[in-house]
């Protein structure tokens, strides 16, 4: 396999499934990489019931994992994570712990001021591609409103960044990041990994209406790689599938 097709997308709740579930399925990706995946009443969708990795990955017949990093004491079943999906065989994955913190209320989790302290994670999977083994991960990082680099902002970009040299294959990663690029924590991440929207043309990534700071726009989502892959293309359509913007690269594996 030459070509890899990736998405990167914080899917806001599931609050427009139906629409994100037709999109992918229309791109066709072979990896997916997504945040504010939730279950149960945590969901933004109608459907309070739903598990919406396990919803999305039958209905586009992939391969997944998924791992929480927000749980409810009040909810105990529910809880909002991040998710890898690959066509591929996923024959390893991980939770790396970038943030602990305790359980929360189901309405502490829509107060800006306890955002910067929610638990963040990042998944690692590591699909089976046939010729070699990919790490795809997925991360949602520390928010800080504006963004700013931050004591615990910086910590957490070095924990990623020290964690994907210790990689021995190649990796794709994608990511809320909550940051721009002009930020400390971007360029940490960059010493250990290639910025795929470094002179990309995005100009952002949160949906110009969408998003809760509109009419403001940002460029917060992104996809790295290792060294191994080469950038064909790259976009952020302006679709309506969640606040922010889906992130799609189409990469060459050149080594």
């Amino acid at each position: 396999m030459a070509k890899i097709k990736v998405i990167q997308v914080n899917i806001f709740k599931g609050k427009y499934l139906d629409s994100l579930v037709d999109f992918l399925k229309k791109e066709d990706a072979d990896f997916v990489t997504m945040q504010e995946v939730s279950t149960n009443v945590a969901n933004y969708y109608d459907d309070k019931t739903l598990d919406l990795f396990e919803f999305i990955k039958e209905k586009l017949h992939m391969n997944g994992t998924f791992f929480k990093m927000v749980e409810f004491f009040d909810a105990p079943d529910a809880g909002v994570g991040n998710a890898v999906l690959s066509k591929f065989p996923i024959v390893n994955s991980k939770k790396i712990v970038l943030h602990k913190y305790k359980p929360i209320s189901l309405a502490t989790y829509d107060e800006p001021k306890y955002f910067p302290y929610f638990a963040r994670i990042m998944v690692d999977a590591t699909a089976d591609i046939g010729s070699t083994k990919i790490h795809v991960l997925s991360t949602h990082g520390a928010w800080t409103a504006p963004p700013t680099d931050t004591p615990e902002t910086l910590r957490q970009a070095e924990l990623i960044a020290s964690y994907l040299k210790t990689l021995d294959a190649p990796f794709i990663i994608g990511g809320d990041m909550n940051t721009t690029s002009d930020k400390l924590v971007i360029k940490i991440i960059e010493k250990a990994a290639v910025n795929l929207l470094d002179d990309s043309g995005i100009e952002y990534t949160t949906h110009p209406t969408m998003h809760k700071i509109a009419p403001r726009k940002l460029a917060v989502d992104y996809i790295f790689t290792s060294k191994e892959f080469k950038r064909i293309s790259i976009e952020a359509p302006v679709v309506v599938v969640s606040d922010h913007l889906p992130v799609i690269a189409e990469l060459e594996i050149v080594s």
